[in-house]
């Protein structure tokens, strides 16, 4: 009878051996990029529980850690919903709850903070990127509290064209816009940061924001990515909407630009293309009226090439170049987003 305590015994003190190192090297990464309160939470209750594992006299600490534990991951799944921003699971419109429970913020930061240090981002391109990111993550988390983010099931490989992860964002005052703004995400994933950014220039004109997903690529050129889009396209127009815009940035912007005329069914009148820092540049000129929004020293979206392109479009062109780089979207904010709101304004004025 007292061999089962003693192999318990031994069995907790192997599971600490394991868990301490993690836990360690989360309290460190989550000092490196400044974690969120449920990052320090999940890293907390870590600490406590490998503590207690590894103390026999102390293992009341691996339950004050699991019971810290289930506190992060129950709050996130009950709060982590936004105010206006949603994330839907199409087209069933239900919710993936993987999605809730960890922030994006640190996930986000974690990758950029990566990326920098290991010179997988230039660093013309980057100034200042970290900060911008971190700002923005502030303005959307003041707006909208605990969100959920795509960009877990992305990562886990759970997008498909028939069952995907889009971000949401409705106008206010308006409970039926008949006008919507598809926005594609870029290379990494789909982040709720970016469609709540643009959602603030969509919203001067009073319409529906949604950022389908596709693969951590950003390859909405594939089949996959194409039939995402049409199937966004489907949802919106059974929604009510009759008037859209194509958006991408980045990655999503080199989609857009090649999946202009694709996908749109009839009754759905494609108003217009906004392409954010990325295009596929040699493609024809899109034939309906186009904004491209271009950091000056971008070098991983060439600027010369995003010039050319917007000299072809002719008058059908509108082309705001930034004093940034690749990442002007985020570091010149409220420029690309008074530029993209001009735009919708003048557009949406030819319609009434």
């Amino acid at each position: 009878m007292k061999s089962a305590p003693r192999w318990r015994s031994r069995l907790a003190f192997l599971l600490g051996l394991v868990l301490a190192p993690v836990a360690l090297c989360l309290w460190g990464l989550a000092t490196w990029v400044g974690a969120s309160v449920s990052g320090w939470g999940y890293v907390a209750g870590l600490l406590l529980l490998s503590a207690g594992l590894l103390s026999r006299a102390r293992r009341w600490l691996s339950w004050g850690g699991f019971a810290l534990l289930l506190l992060v991951v129950s709050s996130r799944l009950v709060f982590a919903r936004g105010t206006r921003l949603e994330t839907l699971h199409l087209p069933e419109e239900g919710h993936r709850w993987v999605n809730r429970l960890v922030d994006e913020r640190d996930g986000t930061l974690l990758a950029a903070h990566a990326l920098l240090l290991t010179g997988r981002l230039p660093r013309s391109d980057t100034r200042g990127f970290v900060p911008a990111l971190e700002a923005a993550f502030e303005r959307m988390g003041t707006a909208e509290g605990m969100v959920a983010t795509p960009a877990i099931a992305t990562w886990l490989g759970l997008q498909s064209a028939e069952s995907f992860d889009a971000l949401v964002v409705p106008p206010e005052g308006r409970d039926r816009p008949d006008s919507a703004v598809v926005f594609l995400h870029g290379f990494a994933g789909n982040f709720a940061v970016y469609c709540w950014e643009m959602a603030q220039a969509v919203r001067s004109i009073s319409a529906l924001t949604v950022c389908p997903s596709v693969g951590p690529s950003g390859s909405w050129w594939e089949p996959q990515g194409e039939r995402t889009l049409k199937a966004t396209y489907a949802w919106l127009a059974a929604k009510g909407i009759r008037r859209v815009y194509l958006g991408g940035l980045s990655n999503g912007g080199v989609g857009a630009s090649r999946l202009v005329h694709r996908g749109v069914p009839p009754g759905l009148e494609l108003r217009g293309l906004i392409l954010v820092s990325g295009a596929e540049t040699g493609a024809p000129p899109p034939g309906v009226p186009t904004l491209v929004v271009q950091g000056r020293t971008d070098t991983m979206m060439p600027t010369s090439s995003m010039r050319a392109f917007a000299h072809r479009l002719g008058g059908k062109g509108t082309y705001v170049e930034l004093d940034s780089g690749h990442f002007a979207f985020l570091d010149r904010h409220e420029d690309c987003r008074r530029a993209i709101s001009t735009w919708l304004r003048q557009r949406e004025g030819e319609v009434h």
